[in-house]
């Protein structure tokens, strides 16, 4: 361990605690980065490891949300056009195009941001596209609905995102028009005997030429959801392994949609159907020609600071993987998330911050070749702190207990409302990094990291969660 000497007392209390506390058991096999930094002094407190570079997980979208509040600013928004190409008839007929011209928002049609009334849920907002173009005196195209996804490249996940994620609705990656978060839902019967294959009941929204080939169990009652989609984008021939919990009525999981765009040029056709409006047929592009159009409607996504909010309470890898690929086409007329990690990159040079310890294959963290120095995701925080409003910023991290993925967080009721933090978690990985307000009134940068783990995620949270505590009061 590197121990890091320093000639305050109470900083030398925490060091030892820290010490003692990171010699137990359960991280007998870890390999540890921990550092505490003072943000008015830049000085490290206590440390064990703050130079090695580990795997971040989630904590990774501290990194994507913060940088694209810096960049982008807080009140960004993302657009989706409703336009169409051609000139329409007095007759009603369009001879040309309807096309959708996408912004990369992760918004559109999400259910999670439609609950609060900021967007329309998906299905209301299919319904709302089809009776703009209605309204606009349309009443047959001669042409196609379009999806135009060339905001983005065409293949919109990692390179080095591991094969059995893909398929399930967390690792659908961002495109240049997204749909629901991506994700659909698939409903098995589970009131069968353990070690009988499922009966798949149902999916919804419909996929257009989807096949799910089912392989599922069942598992006793009180196991959790072990079952996993298999097969990434443009894959429309999925297979369904692992297992259930037994019980009464249907049982829920969630798969990516193979091809977001395709699938809302669809839903689109589909719906213009339904209002008597006749076109060619449906399809995407992702290297559109710029051809004159006239816009219908437009869709705006909630502010940025809220879609960060989103992102670091729910640890949602569509939208962080979103905005670093918009803070390539924004910044640098690049469309894929490479070029928004150089953008990124450079403006973490413009603020001084060496980037050696630091390496980034996404946005969100779900590339286990993510790496990360806990003294750099100290410096890191620290300077953003200094260049983002800190009410706003604070405001886009949850307090442990909070509705969020550090809901389960005991930090003690005292210390809970003065540590801002996000969690990152994976197989045998566990991860905090954040902002704590100590006892003292004294501002802290801190980050956690664990590789390597040998005894469950649970039990290492709870361990976690002292230690925060014992920041809080000793620092």
């Amino acid at each position: 361990m590197l121990v890091v000497s320093t000639s305050n007392s109470a900083q030398s209390d925490l060091q030892t605690l820290m010490d003692n506390h990171f010699e137990q058991y359960s991280y007998k096999h870890a390999s540890l980065s921990v550092c505490v930094m003072d943000m008015e002094t830049n000085k490290i407190v206590a440390a064990i490891n703050p130079e090695i570079s580990l795997i971040p997980a989630s904590s990774l979208k501290l990194i994507t949300t913060l940088s694209a509040l810096d960049i982008l600013g807080p009140e960004y928004t993302f657009k989706t056009k409703i336009s169409y190409s051609g000139k329409i008839d007095p007759d009603g007929t369009l001879n040309g195009n309807i096309y959708i011209v996408g912004s990369g928002d992760p918004t559109l049609g999400s259910p999670r941001t439609s609950l609060k009334g900021e967007v329309l849920s998906f299905n209301k907002l299919i319904v709302d596209i089809g009776k703009s173009i209605r309204d606009h005196g349309i009443t047959c195209i001669d042409g196609e609905v379009i999806a135009d996804e060339s905001v983005f490249e065409s293949y919109p996940i990692s390179p080095s995102w591991q094969w059995n994620d893909l398929g399930n609705y967390y690792a659908s990656g961002a495109w240049g028009i997204n749909a629901n978060e991506n994700e659909y839902y698939i409903y098995f019967k589970r009131n069968l005997s353990i070690g009988q294959s499922t009966i798949l009941h149902s999916y919804e929204p419909y996929i257009p030429k989807l096949e799910l080939h089912n392989e599922v169990t069942i598992d006793s009652s009180n196991t959790p959801d072990n079952a996993y989609v298999f097969g990434g984008p443009y894959d429309f021939k999925k297979k369904i392994f692992g297992t259930i919990p037994y019980g009464q009525g249907l049982y829920r999981i969630k798969g990516s949609i193979p091809d977001p765009p395709t699938f809302f040029a669809y839903h689109v056709y589909d719906q213009l159907k339904k209002y008597q409006i006749s076109s060619r047929g449906y399809k995407s592009k992702y290297k559109a020609k710029k051809i004159k159009m006239q816009d219908i409607k437009s869709y705006e996504s909630p502010s940025l600071d809220k879609i960060a909010k989103i992102t670091n309470y729910h640890s949602v890898n569509i939208y962080a993987e979103s905005l670093m690929k918009t803070i390539g086409s924004e910044k640098n007329n690049q469309e894929s998330d490479g070029n928004g990690l150089i953008v990124l990159q450079k403006n973490m040079q413009d603020l001084e911050l060496k980037l050696t310890p630091l390496h980034m294959e996404d946005g969100s963290g779900l590339s286990a070749r993510n790496i990360i120095s806990s003294k750099f995701m100290c410096q890191f925080l620290d300077k953003m702190y200094d260049e983002i409003d800190h009410k706003l910023l604070l405001s886009t991290i949850p307090h442990p207990g909070s509705n969020s993925t550090v809901r389960g967080l005991r930090t003690g009721t005292e210390s809970q409302y003065n540590i801002w933090v996000k969690s990152g978690s994976m197989e045998r990985i566990q991860t905090f990094s954040g902002y704590i307000r100590s006892k003292k009134g004294e501002w802290l940068s801190f980050s956690i990291m664990a590789n390597g783990l040998h005894v469950k995620n649970k039990n290492i949270r709870t361990l976690m969660a002292q230690m925060m505590r014992s920041i809080y009061e000793k620092a």
